[in-house]
């Protein structure tokens, strides 16, 4: 090296440190003639073009020195001052992140992670470039080690990492779901609001990496034994998998159910998290010792939790005797919810009711089978059996609706007594007596102490014009069950039927009648029954208020409501009248004699 080139050099270098940088600019040109191969002299030009702002040179300029045996950080670091002083972000971020790959390189860990954090201060202002960023420093990423330098400001942790990310995450996916949902809403041709919020959602989330790092963070509260930390955080993830769960690639989803089933049993042994409670709830299918199990619990520790009302429900419907309100549980969606709405109705006698909610129940279980993969077998079949029951006490007219259900519930469970009860019962009811009868006495002979077969066959052979044998069948039952109500209407019906002194006898069809009341009084046919008998015999208050209680239980019996509504118009009370055959009409359209 001559002495003018290092004293030009030298100069240049005074020039710089005193922010003449024309002067400088012009003696690094001169000395490049001299000699293209010194490192110092490219790095003083970068500086200068950057003060100068001669961005694209300057560029150049630190990208040549950057090839340069001699080549050191100087390089890296100048053209990262450049990018900063021309306002190119991009670059910026592209230059920082060479920066730190060489500082890797070098072994300087702490200037490495200060130079990441500047990358991250950065691109704060974009959040899906702040998580791929942080993504980078997360175990799996080729920044992780910078976690360990001792450097201002400290690393984070690497659960305090992921935590940052999900934050941001989550609110990137629901920003990006509202802002895409307000621009399609209005497009022609867009259809139903729903409907372009299920398309929107399907394409975010199958773009979201959040699942994967909620997967992360619970895998890091694991390593770090943070057990509070722990239980936060599965009760996130299980949250938003549960909810991401229809979106989930289809070779996943096995996988992704099983692992929600593992993080409910978790989180419900830990009592932390009502959503993991209801998912256990429901995927159950009505396995009454797990749910037993589950339901006071749940109940104790989210009293306002969504699928309350349909617990205290399945609770009370334990009791066969207790009264369940339905409206309580009328508006939530759930399959369990549904199917508890279904057996109220059934228990309330509410039948046409009881109908159109299995109708709706059906469609919540496929719903959730398509989206679980997981089928509520003993819940459909309770389902279809209140359905077909319901069908049943509706009328005559709709037992071929009742038979077709029956037949669907012994497919599912070919020893179903209840199903193989209401099938002999409906083959009655559509004229098929024979067979009907045959498949009743099958019932008896295969279990004598069946009390619900020995009924059911009373009930065929009243249709059939058997009352003797009816009577003898109901007895059967009541001696098998002497406190199952339905059993003591049933001879009651059969004994008035009989006529003579099995009508007038207050020993018999009276008794029945009264015995039956007292195990359950609402059973709107009980009091029918007892108002025809204080009827015939001349006691006008009393069968009165019989039927007036039998139509306050189901205002379209079809004994107790005409009756009632004859006695309303001999006494004059056309008002009384009129508001018993509306409320009738409106719960039931096609009851003729209301009609009449």
């Amino acid at each position: 090296m001559s002495v003018i080139f290092k004293d030009k050099l030298k100069a240049a270098k005074a020039a710089v440190g005193e922010k003449n940088y024309d002067y400088a600019y012009d003696l690094c040109h001169d000395l490049l003639e001299m000699d293209r191969s010194n490192y110092n002299v490219y790095i003083l030009l970068g500086v200068s073009c950057q003060h100068l702002g001669k961005y694209a040179e300057g560029e150049g300029t630190y990208a040549h020195a950057q090839t340069m045996p001699k080549a050191n950080v100087l390089a890296w670091q100048g053209l990262c001052a450049l990018y900063e002083a021309s306002g190119d972000r991009t670059k910026h971020e592209q230059a920082l992140q060479s920066l730190c790959d060489r500082l890797v390189v070098e072994g300087n860990r702490n200037k490495a992670w200060e130079t990441m954090n500047k990358v991250i201060l950065l691109v704060e202002s974009d959040d899906r470039r702040l998580v791929s960023v942080l993504r980078g420093l997360t175990q799996a990423g080729p920044y992780h080690d910078l976690l360990k330098a001792e450097a201002d400001p400290q690393p984070p942790t690497e659960m305090e990492l992921l935590e940052r990310m999900c934050e941001i995450e989550s609110t990137l996916d629901s920003r990006m779901v509202e802002s895409e949902v307000n621009k399609r809403r209005t497009r022609l041709g867009a259809g139903p609001v729903q409907r372009v919020r299920a398309e929107v959602r399907a394409e975010v989330y199958g773009k979201s990496t959040l699942l994967d790092t909620l997967q992360q963070l619970v895998a890091a509260c694991v390593d770090a034994n943070d057990l509070d930390r722990l239980m936060s955080h599965e009760q996130r993830y299980f949250e938003c998998l549960d909810d991401r769960l229809e979106f989930v690639d289809d070779t996943q989803r096995a996988v992704a159910v099983e692992q929600l089933q593992n993080m409910a049993a978790d989180l419900v042994t830990n009592g932390r998290c009502a959503a993991a409670f209801e998912f256990l709830i429901e995927t159950v299918d009505i396995d009454d010792t797990r749910l037993g199990e589950m339901a006071t619990q749940y109940i104790e520790l989210f009293p306002d939790a969504r699928l309350v009302p349909a617990v205290s429900a399945w609770l009370a419907l334990r009791d066969p005797v207790a009264t369940v309100d339905a409206d309580s549980i009328r508006g939530i969606e759930s399959p369990f919810a549904r199917a508890q709405l279904v057996a109220a109705m059934a228990r309330n006698r509410q039948h046409r009711a009881c109908v159109d909610a299995a109708v709706a129940a059906r469609t919540a279980q496929q719903t959730f089978a398509d989206k679980y993969g997981i089928r509520l077998q003993r819940s459909r079949l309770a389902v279809d059996l209140a359905a077909a029951d319901a069908y049943m006490q509706i009328g005559k007219e709709h037992a071929d609706d009742a038979e077709r259900l029956y037949r669907t519930c012994l497919e599912a469970d070919a020893n179903n007594k209840a199903a193989a009860l209401g099938l002999g019962l409906a083959t009655c009811a559509l004229g098929h007596g024979d067979e009907g009868r045959q498949l009743l006495q099958r019932l008896v002979d295969s279990d004598v102490h069946n009390h619900r077969a020995w009924g059911g066959l009373g009930a065929a052979l009243v249709d059939a014009g058997d009352l003797h044998g009816a009577v003898d069948a109901f007895r059967h039952a009541i001696a098998e069950a002497p406190e199952y109500a339905p059993h003591h209407v049933g001879l009651a019906s059969a004994l008035w039927q009989l006529g003579g002194e099995w009508r007038h006898d207050k020993q018999h069809a009276y008794t029945s009648w009264l015995t039956a009341a007292r195990l359950d009084p609402t059973d709107p046919s009980v009091f029918s029954g007892l108002g025809q008998w204080y009827q015939e015999h001349d006691d006008n208050v009393r069968a009165r208020r019989c039927f007036a209680k039998a139509v306050s239980l189901d205002c379209t019996n079809s004994i107790a409501a005409p009756l009632l509504a004859d006695i309303y118009a001999r006494e004059g009370s056309d008002d009384l009248c009129e508001e018993l055959l509306q409320r009738a009409t409106d719960n039931s359209f096609a009851l003729p004699w209301a009609w009449r």
